[in-house]
């Protein structure tokens, strides 16, 4: 890990502001039932809100990456193994968020019907976006 380049605290605290905004969406939809979420309009709500906490991960990881690294990433999974290459996370952590960019990507580019009980099952996988928040944080303490 470069030294001689710096993070921008004040870009991080915002993102990691949107970051919580839609976490707290993303864990009050979880309360639902299943079947009321992807049968309903709820569906499209859990699919932005997935999308958004996805390109703000990305984001942030491509600023650390890029800060403190000196590496600008040729994807977005690649962005994750830069962090785990620099122990900024875990191998574990950097697989789990490789599987939310390519969520992003099926998203985004619609390379799929969505199913969208699947896309319900990653609200079991909150965890994983809040150990990636305790990372990020640690980095600017």
């Amino acid at each position: 890990m470069k030294k001689d380049l710096e993070l921008n605290r004040d870009k991080i605290l915002k993102l990691i502001g949107l970051f919580d905004e839609a976490m707290t969406e993303l864990s009050l939809l979880k309360t639902e039932p299943k079947e009321k979420i992807i049968t309903t309009r709820d569906k499209y709500v859990l699919e932005q809100l997935f999308y958004r906490i996805a390109m703000i991960s990305i984001d942030l990881c491509f600023h650390i990456t890029a800060s403190l690294c000196g590496k600008v990433p040729d994807t977005y999974k690649g962005c994750f193994k830069i962090l785990a290459e620099n122990r900024i996370i875990s191998p574990e952590l950097e697989k789990k968020l490789g599987q939310l960019a390519s969520l992003r990507n099926l998203i985004a580019h619609v390379y799929w019907d969505l199913d969208y009980e699947k896309l319900y099952n990653y609200l079991n996988h909150l965890d994983t976006l809040n150990a990636f928040k305790k990372s990020i944080l640690k980095l600017i303490q």
